[in-house]
């Protein structure tokens, strides 16, 4: 199990995963209210997805977390994993280990930039 502070760093990561994303892809990107709950640590992080961009993340109450649009859980290893590219993002999804609550359109747009 990883520290929060782990979880924190990964999380400002994929942020900056995501700004260093080709133009092109980051206008493909829906806006889209998104949570990360760390089911392990049982901490919460919500943002916005905005032209691209993770944006106005904080961490919050686990319970918030179902307000928004998009809604992943996994394990605080998981998480550092898939954002050091260890582990793919429909793999950790087929094999249960990243759980998604979306629109069927916005999964698969998910798992182009993961």
């Amino acid at each position: 199990m990883a520290t929060i502070e782990a979880v924190r760093d990964a999380i400002t990561r994929l942020g900056a995963i995501l700004e260093h994303a080709e133009p092109e892809f980051r206008r493909k990107v829906p806006d889209r209210s998104v949570s990360v709950w760390i089911k392990d640590l049982d901490v919460a992080f919500a943002g916005r997805l905005e032209s691209g961009s993770l944006v106005d993340v904080l961490e919050t109450d686990p319970d918030e977390r179902r307000t928004a649009n998009l809604r992943l859980t996994m394990s605080s290893d998981d998480l550092i994993e898939l954002v050091e590219g260890r582990l793919h993002f429909g793999s950790g999804w087929a094999r249960g280990r990243i759980r998604v609550d979306a629109r069927l359109r916005d999964v698969l747009e998910l798992r182009t930039f993961l």
